[in-house]
């Protein structure tokens, strides 16, 4: 590229008052100055944005009515974003906080290929500065649907990805209008970003990671580890991504795992006091199968 893109980045927040701070700080270090930053509030309610608006006046700041999950609360970020002539949108979500020269090096890894839209960064754990806990993602129809990419190696090779978490991905800003947002039948959180890959993959594009781009993920989260409504919404769009792209070879691999997964979260979840948890998984393959959104959207409403 013969002049410096203009980026802007998007990062949703939800009651992240203890690590939002840190994550706006890591993007105005850049290397790559940003054109904009855009933070996105889902009625979090704990004081979060006041703390932005002190600390960083230049912020652009988009607050939703209700915690609107992550596709729709996202997808309002964008929509601010694609106002503006852009080359490209960096989504960092506020629990990750990026090395000074990532965005740089997520927009090398671009190099001159029209071909790639999407560049994930390589996520570290925060305890754990060399820890590695994902290099991207790969769609195998196991329980998951996917898993989580752990190489090592030469950092400076493209991996080829299914999709790329939007929590650490830089994207051309073409792509969106081009295919479009996130998709908001996916709700709460979970396989917005698979289907997005899914989408991106169709429209004829690669998504690749860049081990030279890092960000490091600090524990966090208002929505419990194992938790009913965690489970549940993950198995609820899980099923609702295998309606979509599922075919009988698929379907019978997950089925396979999905319920062994369940019979085996039970031995192991249980006796840590965890069944709410399980149930929850088992519910969300039942209403993600039969089309039910009322218990998800009510469990995105609820304050817990």
């Amino acid at each position: 590229m013969t002049q410096q893109p203009k980026i802007t980045s998007v990062t949703l927040n939800w009651k992240g008052k203890d690590v939002l701070l840190r994550c706006i700080q890591s993007l105005k270090e850049q290397t790559m100055p940003l054109y904009e930053i855009i933070v996105v509030d889902n009625a979090s309610g704990d004081g979060s944005i006041d703390e932005v608006r002190a600390a960083y006046p230049d912020v652009v700041i988009v607050e939703n009515g209700a915690n609107w999950g992550a596709p729709k609360g996202r997808n309002s970020g964008l929509r601010r974003a694609l106002e503006k002539p852009i080359d490209f949108i960096f989504t960092l979500d506020n629990d990750l906080f990026a090395a000074p020269d990532c965005v740089e090096k997520l927009i090398a890894g671009f190099g001159d290929s029209e071909k790639i839209a999407t560049v994930g960064a390589f996520i570290y754990a925060d305890n754990d500065e060399n820890k590695l806990l994902s290099a991207g993602a790969v769609i195998d129809y196991t329980q998951n649907v996917s898993r989580q990419l752990k190489v090592s190696g030469d950092l400076d090779q493209l991996n080829r990805l299914s999709y790329c978490g939007t929590g650490h991905m830089m994207t051309r800003a073409s792509l969106y209008r081009e295919i479009g947002l996130l998709d908001e039948r996916y709700i709460g959180y979970g396989f917005e970003d698979t289907d997005f890959g899914m989408r991106t993959k169709k429209a004829g594009y690669e998504i690749v990671s860049y081990g030279r781009a890092r960000v490091w993920h600090k524990a966090h989260s208002n929505i419990g580890y194992y938790s009913f409504k965690k489970k549940y919404l993950e198995s609820r769009n899980a099923m609702v991504f295998m309606k979509r792209y599922g075919h009988l070879g698929t379907w019978s691999k997950y089925l396979f795992f999905a319920v062994g997964g369940l019979l085996a979260a039970f031995v192991i979840q249980a006796p840590k006091g965890n069944i709410a948890g399980v149930y929850g998984k088992a519910l969300g393959l039942f209403d993600g199968l039969m089309g039910n959104t009322k218990r998800a959207n009510a469990l995105l409403a609820s304050s817990k």
